[in-house]
């Protein structure tokens, strides 16, 4: 276990390999613990770093400030102390707010982006949850709810991983999810993005029931700013542990690439494991 202190508030991170930094940044539930597949393959040409935001994880719980803007400056000043000059960034859900708001603040530090799964809207979650009511989808009212139907389906290889997925999620609390939950619905990336210059991969899956692609394709729109979207269409919520062998594949194209669209390509699709299928 590795940590920093940030205004006397511990910061758990995890690091593997070396080369040039990429940093993976986790969603709304969970930690940094589900990002170790795609750390390991990504460890053989970087150094991938995955922390745990206040709140998640191993970090520190006390306090309030629970939301897109303190992870941002969390982010920033973690990247300071440890005295990287320039990283990637990869974000899952809320993570990739955190990644877009970041690279748009400071593209000197940030060379490239990939969102997966990240609602570019807030508003775009409100068909699944109501203000106030976040901490439900966690399952401790209902048993059937979409995020415990949609983690416990998810076919991850390592049962360990799969383990700390569920306890980590289940041991958020309620102040953390309301706070986050808030932070939310209020942000709108859209005017973000149409004056962002840090390249960006917006990544979504095909069958998400949580965010859906439609929202973000105004991206293709965006002829002059350096963004692409993809979809995996079999995909879920968490691609990179349902087609993690296809997920790093792409992003690991997308970090060579010269400016040029990055694409799946057909010999991904016959080297991985059927179940990974497009």
């Amino acid at each position: 276990m590795s940590a920093i202190h940030l205004d006397n508030r511990l910061v758990h991170y995890e690091v593997f390999g070396r080369g040039q930094p990429i940093i993976f940044l986790h969603s709304w539930l969970g930690s940094w613990r589900y990002w170790v597949p795609t750390m390991d393959l990504a460890s053989e040409r970087y150094r991938a770093y995955a922390l745990d935001f206040w709140g998640y994880g191993e970090s520190d719980r006390r306090g309030t400030q629970f939301t897109i803007s303190s992870y941002v400056d969390m982010l920033n000043r973690f990247i300071g102390q440890m005295g990287i000059p320039h990283a990637y960034l990869v974000g899952h859900g809320m993570g990739g707010m955190v990644a877009i708001r970041a690279a748009r603040e400071n593209p000197e530090r940030f060379t490239k982006v990939m969102s997966v799964c990240t609602p570019l809207y807030g508003q775009v979650l409100s068909n699944h949850v109501k203000p106030g009511t976040f901490s439900k989808l966690l399952g401790r009212s209902n048993p059937t709810n979409v995020w415990t139907k949609i983690i416990r389906s998810i076919p991850i290889a390592d049962s360990d991983v799969q383990k700390e997925l569920y306890e980590d999620t289940e041991s958020l609390s309620e102040t953390v999810l309301g706070s986050v939950q808030e932070s939310l619905f209020d942000t709108d990336l859209r005017s973000t993005l149409a004056t962002l210059d840090v390249p960006l991969l917006a990544v979504y899956g095909g069958k998400d029931v949580i965010v859906n692609d439609e929202h973000a394709q105004f991206l293709n729109e965006l002829s002059d700013r350096p963004t692409q979207l993809i979809t995996l269409p079999k995909a879920n919520h968490f691609p990179f542990l349902e087609q993690s062998n296809t997920f790093s594949r792409l992003l690991l194209d997308f970090l060579v690439s010269q400016g040029s669209p990055v694409e799946i390509k057909e010999e991904w699709r016959r080297r991985v494991n059927q179940r990974e299928y497009l």
